[in-house]
């Protein structure tokens, strides 16, 4: 069996694998870019990452004192912005800022601390400092 490849026919295929590869990446780059800006929360307290541990009420009850101490803790508030601002921000800032609105959540509504105690059980990563 005798194959012969013109010059003409390599260059189209050549062509052809390069389009496909490029249009293939700048695919999965735009549809990546698209699904991070698009579904992924900002943070906002963090709740938004035990949605899968707390019933809706629960949820509900965290947002509620979350949102009333940083109405009520402007500081609190403007280090939550300043921090999500910052690209160089430690997981130590996070965790120091996450003990200051644990703090000020539960002056707001001192129920809270079966809630804590549910996300310290699920996500004992995250609090293991605490």
């Amino acid at each position: 069996m005798k194959t012969i490849l013109s010059i003409p026919r390599v260059v189209l295929v050549t062509l052809a694998l390069g389009t496909a590869s490029a249009t293939a990446t700048f695919a999965q780059s735009t549809s990546s870019t698209t699904t991070s800006s698009t579904t992924a929360p900002t943070c906002s307290g963090c709740w938004h990452h035990h949605h899968s541990v707390l019933t809706d009420a629960e949820k509900t009850e965290l947002k509620t004192a979350h949102t009333t101490a940083l109405a009520n803790n402007p500081s609190l508030a403007q280090q939550l912005e300043a921090l999500k601002v910052n690209p160089n921000a430690t997981k130590a800032d996070w965790k120091a800022l996450h003990s200051q609105l644990r703090t000020a959540e539960l002056a707001v509504d001192p129920n809270l601390t079966p809630v804590f105690d549910k996300l310290k059980a699920a996500h004992g990563h995250w609090n293991q400092s605490q």
